[in-house]
């Protein structure tokens, strides 16, 4: 499927809030799917075990708010990690000197003994 040269319905297109509007008879959506967003419910599309889609009664977005989008920003994120502080130096010899301590780790370490 894809996505038509021109908007199905005047004025309504990418960017304009609701996106490109498909026909219904273009694409088979499950009877109890159409009655949950009839109720106004969202239905979440599921391809691979991970949400791709969200179906969603018109009436419950407005057409001016931005889609939001989960995480920070990339630049946002970058500033914490640059003002994180530095590895502690002598943690790997730490290490070392616990395990040298313990002894080695077990084959399966989730094994009752």
């Amino acid at each position: 499927m894809h996505a038509p040269s021109k908007p199905v319905l005047d004025g309504v297109g990418p960017g304009q809030g609701a996106g490109w509007p498909i026909r219904a008879e273009e694409v088979r959506i499950p009877r109890h799917a159409r009655d949950a967003v009839a109720r106004h419910e969202r239905v979440v599309v599921v391809s691979d075990e991970r949400p791709a889609f969200v179906i969603m009664h018109p009436d419950d977005t407005a057409a001016d708010s931005p889609a939001t989008r989960r995480g920070r920003p990339l630049r946002e994120a970058l500033g914490l990690l640059a003002g994180a502080a530095l590895p502690d130096p002598g943690f790997a010899d730490d290490m070392e000197a616990v395990l040298a301590d313990v002894g080695p780790a077990p084959d399966d370490p989730w094994a009752r003994p």
